[in-house]
């Protein structure tokens, strides 16, 4: 069981939320890489026409090419992964499949920075170790776009890795409702507080 906890600030920037498979366009590596930590891939065709995206990773890596699996390199170690469109009005959502080392603790960390410079953490626990994890993901609820998203872990590989078009997917409804759930409980306890303080 997927345990998600995810910090809220109320701002005018984007709101992301969690959508496990928002569907999305496959992130091609044109070529195998050996021993990167820089490197990028294209979203939806496995050429260098399609949107770019950067990545940067904490800790060497190689990688297939096609739609493929980042690993890190033998005997070393992978902790962070940085994907950072080259055009950050492009993508509304990410997703990502993977597997945890032992000491991970079943956690991975995502921050999602928006096109405004606003970031969003979540947590998403519960994800075990030594065995491929179901897909996790985020979804912007407001039509913002992605400028960058990290994920943090210590991670045995990453693969799968998807993003959407803005507005190519709506969230559900369901995500929708919660999400304004607690939209409008935290408005009652600013109301009742600038009540109580006149």
């Amino acid at each position: 069981m997927t345990v998600l906890t995810a910090a809220l600030t109320l701002s005018a920037s984007a709101t992301f939320i969690v959508d496990t498979d928002p569907g999305g366009e496959k992130l091609f590596i044109d070529v195998a890489n050996k021993n990167v930590s820089d490197f990028e891939g294209f979203v939806g065709a496995n050429n260098s026409s399609a949107p770019h995206v950067d990545i940067h990773t904490t800790g060497n890596v190689d990688t297939g090419s096609g739609f493929a699996t980042i690993k890190p390199i033998k005997d070393g170690s992978l902790t962070e992964l940085v994907f950072t469109p080259e055009n950050p009005d492009l993508f509304a959502d990410f997703s990502f499949r993977g597997q945890l080392e032992r000491d991970a603790g079943g956690t991975v960390t995502v921050m999602v920075e928006d096109n405004l410079g606003s970031t969003q953490t979540f947590t998403f626990t519960g994800l075990g170790a030594n065995a491929d994890f179901a897909r996790q993901g985020i979804i912007s609820l407001d039509g913002e776009t992605i400028q960058s998203v990290t994920l943090m872990s210590d991670f045995k590989e990453v693969k799968q890795i998807e993003f959407s078009l803005a507005g190519a997917r709506v969230p559900d409804s369901g995500s929708t409702v919660m999400l304004l759930g607690v939209a409008l409980g935290a408005a009652e306890v600013l109301r009742r507080f600038i009540l109580k303080k006149r």
